[in-house]
């Protein structure tokens, strides 16, 4: 029976596949178009860098040996989670556990699942994994609360994070996670603690931006937002609804639109290992704190990581020697990676009683700092004795690694005595430098000369046209200037005075300045004001007494200075401290004995692997090949990453490794001694394994 449709119907009929195939086409256009608004108001970069594979590796720990009060005895990780009060990473707790690592390109989003963020992936950023070492845990597997957060994060809890209209649980670094090394050798991984960091912060900062940005893509494409559903429902639990679920929407939206604003500008790129510590501080107190973008100044000083044992009984810190007291240096260091402190211009006089309340457990950096020092190491000293360090020793040589060959050390202990000695002092198991290098700190105060109760050990500072190494981190503290008007700076500092600053009536070169409002504020002292009335700040808020205070503060005086070149510090572990010179310019100790034309242009930083011949980080054949086509690129045209792993172009200021050169050229800068033969170079590689 035949069958009779009306005319429109029957066009229909008729038309159906192309009328299918036209909406097809549309949805699609749509779809497309979504996705590309999307990407369009995402302003942070959405692809994640190229980064190292990670290994799962036997894990051994070969210092640790910090000092632990009764009650910790048996905690020798405590200090890895130690909150400072810090909220690093700009996303709340419960949104970094949730969130997956992101693809390796975002239109990749809609297919498959990736691990957590804090799984694997975070590790291949020279984070240390502790869920190795406990056999219990396994971070081969999505991340859970039973599993440990890397080495040096901890939680914070109740900090304002950007983005929210409430307060959460942070996660921040805490000391250790800068100064807590590692490296591997034949399929073991070895930590060594108070050693340099193998991190690179700008990866983290740009893997963290791809994840999180990557999840907010996802949450405008539905249907199609499973990685956003995947966060959701972890974030929210027993809460996720509608509702919840488009208001954790709205606030991923806005941390990303306020991340998106704070971008750094690189004009050298630090990489694994080092960081433009000085700078990154200055940027995070005086601009973003203080919301005055006048105030940022570029990355463009890298340092190293400096390794930290002993540091507690210098009498100054940091590697241009710029820092006296330990809770300035620690509670500083808190507000450079991101401790709250309230910094706004007071608008009444009532509101100025509150200005510099911080997030900073001062009680807890005392107690790292404990860790660290130990107890007075000449308490009870006699002439002829050696002192006793009982916090953080230098890790010694493991017995897993070539055995040190003693009679070639012998050798290289008398070219340290004749060549090394001036400068970086006797080797600590010698009687003279226990009794020939610890001095009472004096500095005047009101007319009248004062004295600290203990000795600390007195370190050689060497000016940089001396040294000749790259100048870039010496001038940060003394160029760098900061607008601080209206924030009510008014406090006393010790600094250390010059020639044209020097009267008659003054007695030691250590003076108290006050320091004020400027407009044009030098830096070290700008920050040395602010870190003091933080302090004193936390102080007063919690009933501190004088006494509690001395203590708290290292019995110490804040004494400041800059300009005043790079300091020499004793070399006790200094095999476990790669790469060399204070801006990681040089991959080993054999390259640093050697001629600065006869070092690497090319460092290559990220990989793990030991040297333990020439003692320091295994370069790959890659980077040996640009060092045999130097002249490929001009300087600042390499490309920083190659392969996953960091290139430094040493022909590049700020990264020079140009200095402290052992030469026989007159005219060479930086020369401090004689060209060694490559026997004399291994004998006294091989003496420096030992101390």
């Amino acid at each position: 029976m035949s069958r009779n449709y009306p005319i429109v119907l029957g066009w229909l009929l008729k038309k159906w596949p192309w009328i299918l195939s036209i909406l097809i086409v549309i949805a699609i256009a749509a779809f497309v178009f979504r996705t590309l608004t999307a990407l369009s108001e995402l302003k942070y970069g959405l692809t994640p860098p190229e980064l190292p594979e990670y290994q799962h590796l036997k894990t051994e720990f070969i210092n640790q040996n910090g000092w632990l009060s009764k009650e910790q005895q048996y905690d020798h990780q405590w200090p890895y989670h130690a909150s400072q009060g810090t909220a690093t990473l700009p996303i709340p707790y419960e949104w970094l556990a949730a969130l997956e690592a992101p693809k390796n390109m975002p239109w990749f989003i809609f297919f498959g699942q990736e691990k957590a963020f804090l799984s694997e992936y975070i590790y291949r950023i020279g984070f240390i994994n502790l869920n190795d070492v406990d056999q219990n845990l396994d971070s081969s597997v999505d991340y859970s609360e039973k599993q440990q957060l890397p080495l040096g994060l901890a939680k914070t809890a109740s900090i304002h994070m950007p983005g929210l209209d409430r307060r959460a649980t942070a996660v921040g670094f805490t000391c250790t996670a800068c100064h807590t090394g590692q490296f591997t050798y034949q399929n073991t991984r070895y930590i060594v603690d108070g050693g340099p960091a193998m991190t690179d912060l700008g990866l983290l900062t740009k893997s963290l931006g791809a994840a999180i940005g990557q999840t907010v893509l996802s949450s405008k494409l539905a249907p199609f937002d499973g990685r956003f559903e995947r966060f959701a429902r972890k974030v929210l639990g027993s809460n996720y609804n509608v509702v919840s679920k488009a208001k954790l929407k709205s606030a991923l939206q806005e941390t990303v639109t306020k991340l998106a604003k704070g971008q750094d500008t690189i004009n050298v790129t630090e990489g694994f290992t080092r960081l433009d510590a000085l700078n990154r501080i200055g940027n995070k107190v005086f601009a973003d704190n203080m919301d005055r973008p006048e105030n940022y100044n570029p990355i463009e000083a890298p340092v190293n990581y400096p390794h930290i044992w002993t540091t507690s009984w210098f009498d100054w810190v940091q590697y241009d020697g710029s820092i006296m007291q330990p809770l300035v240096r620690n509670s500083g260091e808190a507000l450079g990676v991101a401790a709250f402190v309230d910094m706004k211009i007071p608008k009444t006089l009532l509101d100025q009683p509150a200005t510099f309340s911080s997030s900073i457990p001062m009680k807890t950096l005392y107690e790292i700092e404990h860790w660290l020092a130990g107890e007075y190491p000449l308490e009870n000293y006699q002439a002829g004795q050696l002192g006793n360090i009982s916090g953080l020793k230098a890790p010694k040589w493991p017995t897993s690694l070539p055995n040190i060959n003693t009679t070639l050390a012998a050798k290289g202990k008398k070219l340290y005595e004749n060549n090394c000695q001036s400068c970086h002092l006797p080797p600590m198991d010698s009687p003279d430098f226990w009794s020939n290098h610890w001095y009472h700190i004096s500095y005047e105060n009101d007319g009248h000369i004062k004295q600290t109760d203990k000795k600390y050990l007195h370190l050689t500072m060497v000016k940089v046209d001396k040294i000749g190494t790259d100048p870039a981190q010496s001038e940060v503290l003394a160029k760098r200037t900061v607008n601080t008007k209206e924030l009510g700076l008014n406090t006393d500092l010790c600094v250390e005075i010059d020639p044209l600053q020097k009267t008659e009536e003054m007695q030691s070169p250590l003076q108290f300045v006050n320091v004020q409002d400027s407009a044009a504020n030098n830096f070290a002292l700008a920050l040395g004001a602010v870190v003091q009335q933080t302090n004193d700040q936390w102080f007063k808020q919690n009933y501190i007494t004088n006494s509690a205070q001395t203590e708290l503060e290292g019995s110490r005086p804040n004494c400041l200075r800059s300009n005043a070149g790079y300091k020499a510090r004793p070399l006790n572990g200094i095999w476990a401290t790669a790469p060399y010179l204070h801006n990681g310019s040089v991959p080993n100790l054999y390259s640093l004995l050697s001629e600065p034309t006869d070092r690497p242009t090319f460092v290559e930083l990220g990989g793990l692997e030991f040297d333990p011949i020439n003692v320091g980080i295994t370069q790959s054949k890659h980077v040996a090949q640009m060092n045999v086509n130097v002249n490929a690129l001009p300087a600042n045209q390499t490309e920083d990453y190659q392969g996953g792993f960091f290139i430094l172009d040493t022909r590049q200021a700020g990264n020079f490794n140009t200095g402290h050169a052992f030469t026989d050229n007159p005219h060479t800068p930086g020369k401090i001694g004689k060209k060694f033969s490559h026997e004399e170079k291994m004998a006294l590689i091989e003496y420096l394994k030992t101390l």
